[in-house]
């Protein structure tokens, strides 16, 4: 088992996040540490890091290697972004950090951070075509992803803090700093003539971003307390600008969502993200929230773990993960229950089959085909908490896992035939405080997806991987199922639990289930 721990050095905060890597393979996080330090405040008049800024920051990287020690970390990288590339004294800084620290800190470019946002993001979101935008406190890193590829990058000198310091004297913007500062944005934008109308979804990293997408939640009461692949639409974006722009300083630290720290730079973070949303025609932002140390992870781990050697779908030794959706199932699956890692998977290839031999009563699609899959692959988390209650238990860890390229509707889909093919009944569905996020017919969508997996268990009842094949034969009125198993003896388990299910499946599908067994 390996700890290891990667911190972010940036301009605005340093990040620190300790990730465990067990002998499957399998990875999770399991500390991480945020500190606001400000590091290129006041940097910009000689372009050097100050004495204060300096200061503040070994400070806290001491208290981060002290922590390391304390977790029992075996490796430890760290990367310092926009603020020390661009200092006069940076190098030096960097040698210091080391010799009070123990710390080995090392520079990056602009076109590395960039690759490593899109590392962060190509294998946690679900999308092919994208432009994705890394807004720090120094700058701007925005490329073009094309089939999930990076294809274009530029590092643009102006963030959060550094606009807010460079056009705002005081606490708040006057109409004629504001305009110079628009004035400036737009400047430096238009002349990446590669981002004009490209009209690709936009993908957000940092803390602007999120602190949109935090403020957004507030709003609406959203039920699901996660950042990750949520989506806000330019009309949302446009509004909350506006009650931000309008609210006096001071009370803008009260915006429900919007971090205290960061009310003082979120009118220049947001006007910049506004800009670049209208210079590439974009509808929405989708918040990422892996970014650039989920990047350099991916990058550390591509090299040491790639292929197949641990069970889990293709990693490229670039870091960059093949079937990101398989990858974090099976990732989840093999950190809270390696021993029965066989049997989900056993369950996930009944399931399959099943569901493609009842195609003509089953609603099609090849997402539902997936979401069936993360549901068989985790239908058991739950037993870590209670066995008797593992259903709602499942769900519930579904719903809060490291999941990657599920929408949030998806992945609250995909719990619900977890959680409904152990017996969870629409009671649960309706008391559900994610609820609101259904859509129409989704109800009758969980259910009939369920029963697949229901089945498949019931098959596997006694845990020995018994079915050696299953034929259906479907009627207007009848489901015939031939299921040939190697053991007599595994018979009456997997009677017993499949009895069970012919009242459902009549409710579900308006046929009786009949089971005809062969032994060879």
């Amino acid at each position: 088992m390996k700890r290891v721990a990667l911190i972010d050095l940036g301009s605005n905060s340093v990040r620190f996040v300790i990730s465990e890597i067990t002998e499957s393979g399998s990875y999770r996080l399991i500390y991480q540490q945020k500190e606001s330090i400000r590091l290129s405040e006041g940097m910009w008049t000689h372009q050097m890091l100050t004495k204060s800024a300096m200061e503040r920051a070994i400070k806290t990287l001491k208290a981060l290697s002290h922590m390391a020690k304390a977790m029992g970390v075996t490796e430890i990288q760290g990367i310092a972004t926009a603020a020390v590339r661009l200092a006069s004294n940076g190098n030096s800084f960097i040698r210091r950090v080391y010799a009070e620290t123990g710390i080995p800190l090392r520079p990056i470019s602009g076109e590395e951070e960039a690759y490593l946002g899109f590392l962060g993001v190509v294998n946690t979101i679900g999308l092919d075509d994208f432009i994705v935008f890394d807004l720090g406190g120094a700058s701007i890193e925005i490329s073009l992803i094309e089939n999930r590829q990076l294809k274009k990058s530029v590092s643009l000198p102006m963030g959060a803090l550094v606009m807010t310091g460079q056009f705002q004297s005081n606490h708040e913007f006057t109409k004629a700093e504001y305009t110079s500062m628009i004035s400036h944005i737009q400047d430096v934008l238009h002349r990446e003539t590669w981002l004009r109308n490209v009209k690709l979804p936009l993908i957000g990293i940092g803390g602007t971003a999120r602190n949109i997408a935090k403020m957004d939640q507030r709003e609406k009461n959203y039920p699901i307390p996660k950042l990750h692949n949520y989506k806000v639409k330019k009309a949302t974006m446009e509004a909350l600008f506006q009650r931000v722009k309008e609210t006096p300083w001071e009370e803008r630290k009260k915006i429900s969502g919007l971090s205290s720290e960061r009310a003082d730079i979120i009118v220049a973070g947001m006007a910049i993200i506004m800009e670049l949303m209208e210079y590439t025609k974009a509808s929405s932002m989708i918040v990422s929230g892996c970014g650039l140390r989920e990047g350099l992870f991916f990058q550390y781990y591509g090299s040491h773990y790639s292929g197949e050697m641990y069970g889990l779908p293709c990693l490229q030794k670039n870091g960059v993960v093949d079937d990101i959706v398989t990858h974090s199932t099976l990732n989840v699956l093999r950190s809270f229950t390696p021993h029965d890692v066989d049997h989900s998977l056993y369950i996930a290839k009944l399931s399959k089959l099943i569901y493609k031999q009842w195609k003509e009563l089953m609603p099609e699609g090849e997402r539902l085909k997936l979401l069936l899959k993360v549901a068989s692959l985790l239908h058991d988390l739950g037993k870590q908490i209670n066995y008797y209650s593992h259903a709602r238990h499942s769900a519930y860890m579904i719903i809060n896992s490291n999941l990657y390229g599920l929408s949030h509707r998806e992945q609250l889909l995909s719990a619900f035939i977890a959680s409904y093919s152990h017996g969870a009944n629409s009671k649960f569905i309706k008391q559900s405080p994610y609820l609101s996020l259904l859509k129409e017919g989704d109800r009758e969508l969980i259910q009939k997806l369920s029963f697949p997996l229901a089945l498949a268990e019931a098959l596997e009842e006694t845990h020995e991987r018994t079915v050696r094949s299953i034929q259906s034969y479907i009627t207007d009125k009848q489901i015939d199922m031939r299921v040939e198993v190697q053991e007599l003896s595994h018979i009456p388990m997997m009677e017993m639990a499949i009895e069970k299910l012919k009242k459902q499946c009549k409710k579900e599908f308006k046929r009786e289930l009949v089971i005809h067994w062969n032994v060879r």
